[in-house]
């Protein structure tokens, strides 16, 4: 079962590698037990993709994924805590500081990767 995914598109005329991936969220989805779960704390899965980039661009909210057919996922995990729901602000609020974990703790070569981060707008959290 696979929930995260990965593009790659070579563009030889800038000798550059742009790669996607797609996770709502940015932390794991994981398949046990016929479920999809969402890790809050939980990033390795993205961590492998991101820790060798130049330039990482993060577009962290895309509210129609949350809720209802488009969501990736069936339980939210916290430690050994498993929610059916939660409130998708708390889980945004939760999933970012595993992000920011990452980011601050991390390999990174930061004298060569920029980050680039893009949030919701204010009228998306009414």
């Amino acid at each position: 079962m696979a929930y995260y995914s990965v593009c790659q598109e070579p563009n030889p005329a800038y000798n550059v590698w742009i790669k996607f991936s797609w996770n709502d969220y940015l932390v794991d989805i994981v398949g046990e037990k016929n479920k999809r779960i969402l890790k809050l704390d939980s990033i390795k899965k993205g961590a492998a993709v991101w820790k060798d980039a130049e330039v990482l661009v993060f577009n962290t909210w895309n509210e129609g994924l949350q809720s209802g057919i488009k969501k990736s996922w069936d339980v939210i995990q916290e430690g050994k805590t498993t929610h059916k729901n939660l409130d998708q602000l708390k889980v945004y609020e939760k999933a970012l500081n595993t992000w920011a974990k990452w980011v601050n703790s991390t390999t990174l070569h930061t004298n060569k990767t920029n980050i680039f981060v893009q949030g919701p707008s204010p009228d998306h959290t009414k």
